[in-house]
């Protein structure tokens, strides 16, 4: 009886060890994506994942796991996702079951490798998960309509010397990494109980890898130029602003029902844009802003504002960028989301069509084709807001060599700051100023090494900034997602290696089952 009621108390004790255990996992994935996250978090959830989920065995553990998982990510990405209501946690959830897949895969793995070599997992098994989560996260967000929304490296924004390896890797290098780590702690945690004597080399390799990517980026930040300043050589004064919000809870319905009424509003908003441009532009901008929706209106009141805007770019000898979205009354024409660039001649030099988040907004959507024209101020660009989340994408700046890249933008409370910091990331992966003009969201302008220049939190907001003309090459500009083709390739190694390790451990362990049965 004494021995029944222990192994009954094991097994409580055992409950409420993973029970809390479990607790804590929901808390730290809560801060460690979406709206409230905090980078070290990022590293510590995937940390406690594998513990969970490999400190048990059999089914069971993987149900509450999954209702954590999904609660804890939905709540911190409540008003973030473009889904309302109910549709949001359908979604949260479709999402949850696709992120564990690769969980569950290398469990299996690591658990055939574990047995094949009688406990004593080798270092390399730990290689399975980055490569898996890597693999993954390159295929989904090459087809994935919202473009990398919630890739794992955003969380590390702030971490600069961290991020400086997108230039080489892009994203994908910092989820690498950042999987990496977890493995080896659970692969020194589960699989050999913080025995050193086992594991010291697999971690000093680690560590050693980590401190390399620590240093090049430190060293990258310490060598780069100092930020630009408007009394610096090959710089350009640039003028963002936002006057009005888009507003298309009131306007859009504005539009339908009173369309008199709509324009009127409208034909306001684009006079008090080129008034405020005539006046940045008096006092020395070269480059010139508006945020995304700036030039809302049907067809007619669109084509006057782009006139108006291309003779005062002739008049102030500067490159205006007039993102507007055109209504098409009385047809069936989809509404078009494009950014027009006018330069110091009073021609449309550059016309991009927005290609992120269409289905959405319900707009014609654009080819993902980039456009650059080469200017006094160097090579430009341009995309708008949705765009930037789509990294192979505008990867097309970088091998163009664009020096300056204009992101109109517009944001919903759920989203901000967080879809303005992924933007800067595109700069230091292609090696090129960003500037960010949002409405109801974060503006910013960043350097080619990420570096802020100038941010404004406001919906009305100012931005005025001396951007370097000159970017940086990069090898990610260069050779693109080269991780993720190399990830894939390394999973079907080791993958390969575990199942063939597994079948021989099958077949030994059955000659020895015959031996002794003889």
């Amino acid at each position: 009886m004494n021995t029944i009621a222990t192994e009954r108390q094991d097994k409580q004790k055992q409950w409420l060890y993973w029970a809390l255990f479990l607790a804590l996992f929901g808390l730290v994935n809560f801060f460690s994506s979406g709206r409230w996250v905090f980078a070290p978090a990022a590293w510590l959830g995937t940390v406690l994942t594998l513990r969970y989920l490999h400190g048990q065995t059999g089914w069971r553990p993987w149900v509450p796991f999954y209702l954590v998982l999904w609660l804890s990510t939905a709540v911190a990405w409540v008003d973030a996702t473009p889904m309302p209501g109910v549709a949001h946690w359908v979604f949260m959830g479709i999402n949850t079951l696709i992120a564990l897949v690769p969980f569950a895969l290398e469990r299996w793995l690591v658990r055939r490798l574990d047995r094949a070599y009688a406990g004593d997992l080798p270092f390399a098994a730990t290689l399975i998960l980055p490569a898996l989560l890597v693999g993954q996260e390159f295929l989904t967000t090459s087809s994935n309509p919202i473009g990398n929304f919630g890739a794992a490296g955003y969380s590390q924004f702030g971490f600069a010397p961290f991020v400086q390896l997108t230039a080489v890797t892009g994203l994908l290098g910092l989820t690498f990494v950042m999987a990496w780590f977890a493995s080896v702690v659970n692969w020194v945690w589960t699989y050999h109980r913080f025995n050193w004597g086992r594991v010291w080399r697999g971690v000093a390799v680690y560590t050693a890898v980590f401190l390399l990517v620590l240093a090049y980026g430190t060293a990258r930040l310490l060598t780069a130029p100092a930020p630009a300043s408007a009394t610096s050589d090959n710089t350009v004064a640039v003028a963002s602003f936002t006057l009005h919000s888009l507003n298309p809870e009131e306007m859009f319905p504005l539009y339908e029902s009173d369309l008199a009424a709509f324009r009127t509003e409208t034909q306001t908003r684009h006079a008090d844009y080129l008034a405020e441009t005539a006046v940045v532009a008096a006092n020395g901008a070269k480059i010139v802003l508006w945020p995304e929706g700036a030039g809302l209106g049907v067809e007619e009141d669109v084509n006057q504002l782009l006139a108006q805007g291309q003779a005062l770019a002739d008049q102030y000898d500067i490159y205006l960028a007039m993102p507007v979205f055109t209504l098409f009354a009385d047809s069936e024409r989809p509404a078009e989301n494009v950014l027009y660039i006018a330069d110091p001649a009073g021609e449309i030099v550059l016309t991009h069509v927005k290609y992120g988040g269409n289905a959405l907004e319900g707009t014609l959507a654009g080819n993902g084709e980039l456009q650059a024209i080469e200017t006094p101020y160097g090579t430009l660009s341009g995309v708008i807001c949705w765009d930037t989340d789509f990294p192979a994408t505008v990867r097309q700046a970088g091998e163009m060599g664009v020096d300056i890249l204009l992101s109109p933008a517009r944001d919903w409370a759920g989203i901000d700051p967080m879809h303005g910091q992924m933007a800067t990331f595109r700069a230091v992966e292609n090696g090129m100023a960003v500037i960010r003009q949002a409405d109801g969201g974060w503006s910013v302008t960043a350097d080619a090494y990420g570096r802020v220049l100038n941010e404004s939190p406001v919906d009305v907001a100012y931005q005025t900034s001396a951007i370097s003309t000159q970017g940086v090459p990069t090898l990610y500009a260069q050779f693109g997602d080269w991780l993720g083709w190399f990830s894939l390739a390394l999973f079907a190694l080791l993958g390969g290696w575990a199942l063939v390790a597994g079948l021989q451990h099958g077949r030994v362990a059955k000659t020895v089952g015959t031996l002794v049965r003889q």
